[in-house]
């Protein structure tokens, strides 16, 4: 249990302030006030967490920006998020993902939108470190490739470079764990499905020049490198192994669908992540956790209509 004594005379100074006040109008707190609410949110006794979710249901939506704002970076585990921050948290998350759908020019950009899908699973999880190291695994792809000219010899060494050198592998014993489908942990831990470890090809190639494309087959998600003559084709979760066209057939013929050459035409940023949704809808379907459920299907419903 936190040690949260030093808290306490705050959250009694602002357990008076909201009772002489109206509570239509929430009083801005202080930046102590903040600190102390972050303090007490360390604390694992049911009824301070009570006493602090109805605290945080009174406050005006600007103070639970700064107070969600300010617990963003904490460590894993050390503070359980009340009720009320989590409803303020899918509340934003859902005027993101209306406002990320339909962006005033061009299309949904596909690293915010999996950057709003891993704070679903990751409400505090500081994601600017993920994109730092994003950045760096990008600084270090280009001096693998500069200088190549070959499609097959820049898709080889980008593959060994994340395959071998970086780890980056296909989760075959636990596949349905959500931590593959949430980007964040997929870079933290170097295993994913399909469609997360061919985000990072695609993202990678993004910051390199390399033009990396979703291909959202029937019931599996592999890479296309864009060429002027022939593309080439890849299985992330095979270690990136180059796949031909008519492998790819056999792929989804063997999952039980009929192939259709369409089915290797790049797949939009916007449809990327409504599948991703779409896995974590049925992972947590399977879980029996329909609270998440229905809220990715919200989220869902929300793209869907950009």
């Amino acid at each position: 249990m936190a040690n949260s004594i030093g808290g306490l005379g705050v959250f009694s100074e602002m357990n008076a302030m909201w009772t002489v006040t109206d509570r239509s109008l929430p009083v801005e707190l202080s930046e102590s006030q903040i600190a102390a609410l972050c303090t007490l949110l360390e604390d694992d006794q049911a009824a301070v967490s009570g006493l602090l979710d109805r605290q945080i249901s009174s406050m005006s939506d600007a103070d639970r920006e700064r107070l969600f704002d300010r617990l963003v970076g904490a460590p894993p585990g050390r503070i359980s998020l009340p009720r009320a921050l989590e409803d303020f948290h899918h509340q934003r998350l859902e005027r993101a993902f209306s406002d990320w759908a339909v962006p005033p020019s061009g299309e949904p950009h596909l690293e915010e939108g999996i950057f709003l899908l891993a704070s679903f699973g990751y409400p505090l999880e500081d994601m600017s470190r993920c994109l730092a190291e994003m950045d760096q695994m990008a600084e270090e792809l280009k001096g693998r490739v500069e200088g190549l000219e070959g499609g097959e010899e820049i898709v080889r060494r980008t593959a060994d470079f994340l395959h071998e050198d970086l780890g980056f592998a296909g989760n075959r014993e636990d596949y349905y764990n959500p931590e593959n489908s949430y980007f964040n942990r997929v870079i933290d831990r170097r295993v994913g499905i399909p469609i997360t470890l061919a985000a990072v090809y695609i993202l990678l190639g993004r910051r390199v020049g390399l033009p990396f494309r979703g291909i959202g087959m029937p019931g599996h998600f592999i890479v296309k490198y864009e060429m002027p003559d022939a593309p080439i084709y890849l299985d992330p979760f095979a270690g990136g192994k180059i796949v031909t066209v008519a492998e790819c057939e056999d792929m989804v013929r063997e999952l039980g669908y009929h192939f259709d050459i369409r089915f290797l035409k790049e797949t939009p940023d916007a449809r990327i992540v409504e599948r991703m949704i779409n896995n974590l809808i049925g992972i947590y379907h399977r879980e029996g956790d329909e609270e998440h459920a229905r809220q990715l299907v919200r989220y869902r419903e929300i793209i869907q209509r950009g």
